[in-house]
């Protein structure tokens, strides 16, 4: 195979590789990813105009469109204020009944995923063209039985490694940076933290939690119960199997959440959305939950932290976290543990920062740090990219928080294809020159 030192992992990346088996993600999570800028914020409609949503206004959890109130720049037809329906396929429109409905008549963005071989139309009940523009939502595929380990030199892989990692900083970057022009700095920032929070298992519930909190009321007194109340935490069979010290905790929590209870049962999550088997007893939602609390009610000093130490202050802020409950329990059902635990760990704070205190500063600033700071400790999916890449579990390759980065962004955008496919993609990144 020719030597990719002039290897550009975006140009091997950006060929369609999705395969039939892909696990496609849920309305709601799109909901939520769309509505925190994970997808960007300017597309071009099925005619081919650009436009930029500026705002995505309220996101409407009662019936009608998804996104009410919404602030859109159109390059031909200016600034315009409407509501933003999203759905699965560019015929929903029509088979879902918006254009009879008039709770879509303010309707002016219709995102749509799955194209159509039948051109669609989105129209109101007033017979108004509602404007069309597909989303690009990229899926998670199934892994592919072999590997690339035969086919790939260490050297380029290291090198594989590193234009990976580069392209994953840039990409989270931009999205939190997009984040930030539409819900502002704070709220970017505790969003982030809580999709970290929740690690992979419970990423989507807990940055649901956090947006529909939202980091104002999450922060105030009343913070703590509404986080855990619209998580869906707070049940009478808590307090049946809970003991004492327990009841104690959550009296205060059931006092302020059935205040507001009626008013919001309609955005608790479905606790068909948490997952809770083969969790580490730290990592529990409930535990999770209360460092996020914890974060929300202490956001001025982690704020001014970062303002005066950067990264060293981002860490040190989370290593000084504390709440009196959680510190010396798992969950809410589990025992009193006999001394106290550090709320997040030296690893999660790690993931964190990477995920999303670097993201926050400026690329040169982030590459320093990716490179200066050494990686968690190597995670299953971690040993499973290596074996993938180069046959074996090889330390060199993931000691730095940018090796691992680079070995996580390879894995996840090549694992599923087959060696011959994947060498491919990685030949259309050579440069021609």
């Amino acid at each position: 195979m020719k030597a990719l030192h002039g290897f550009r992992y975006e140009s091997a990346r950006q060929a369609d590789h999705l395969q039939e088996g892909a696990v496609r993600q849920g309305e709601i999570e799109i909901q939520a990813r769309l509505f925190n800028g994970e997808y960007g914020t300017k597309w071009h409609t099925t005619d081919g105009e650009a436009f930029e949503i500026l705002h995505f206004g309220e996101w409407n959890r009662e019936a009608g469109p998804d996104f009410k109130g919404a602030v859109i720049h159109f390059e031909k037809n200016g600034e315009k204020t409407g509501d933003i329906e999203v759905d699965r396929d560019a015929r929903d429109w029509e088979r879902h009944g918006h254009a009879l409905n008039a709770s879509f008549s303010e309707v002016i963005l219709h995102f749509f995923i799955d194209g159509s071989r039948e051109q669609a139309f989105a129209r109101t009940l007033e017979h108004r063209a509602v404007t069309q523009a597909r989303l690009a939502v990229e899926v998670l595929a199934e892994p592919h039985e072999n590997r690339l380990a035969d086919f790939v030199s260490f050297e380029d892989a290291a090198h594989m490694i590193s234009e990976a990692a580069e392209f994953r900083l840039r990409n989270k970057h931009a999205a939190h940076h997009c984040a930030v022009s539409l819900h502002g700095a704070d709220a970017a920032m505790f969003h982030a933290i809580a999709t970290g929070l929740g690690y992979k298992n419970n990423a989507i519930p807990f940055l649901l939690a956090a947006q529909r909190a939202n980091l104002r009321r999450a922060g105030g007194v009343s913070g703590e119960a509404l986080l855990f109340g619209l998580a869906g935490f707070l049940e009478p069979r808590s307090f049946d199997d809970a003991d004492d010290v327990t009841r104690r905790y959550l009296k205060p929590l059931w006092d302020e959440w059935w205040t507001v209870r009626d008013a919001m049962m309609r955005i608790v999550l479905d606790s068909k959305m948490w997952k809770f088997s083969g969790i580490r007893p730290s990592n529990h939602p409930h535990r999770r939950l209360g460092s996020l609390a914890a974060v929300a009610s202490g956001f001025g000093a982690l704020r001014k932290a970062m303002q005066d130490s950067g990264a060293k202050g981002f860490r040190s802020f989370m290593e000084k976290l504390d709440h009196p409950y959680w510190r010396r329990h798992w969950n809410l059902r589990a025992s009193e543990l006999v001394k106290p635990v550090a709320l997040i760990g030296s690893d999660r704070i790690t993931d964190l920062l990477i995920n999303a205190f670097l993201p926050s500063q400026s690329l040169d600033i982030a590459r320093i740090e990716l490179e200066r700071l050494r990686g968690p400790y190597p995670s299953g999916r971690l040993l499973r990219a290596s074996n993938w890449l180069v046959g074996s579990v090889e330390p060199k390759l993931m000691r730095t928080a940018k090796d691992q980065q680079g070995l996580l962004q390879l894995h996840s955008d090549f694992l599923a294809l087959s060696p011959v496919e994947a060498l491919q993609r990685i030949g259309s990144g050579l440069s021609k020159s």
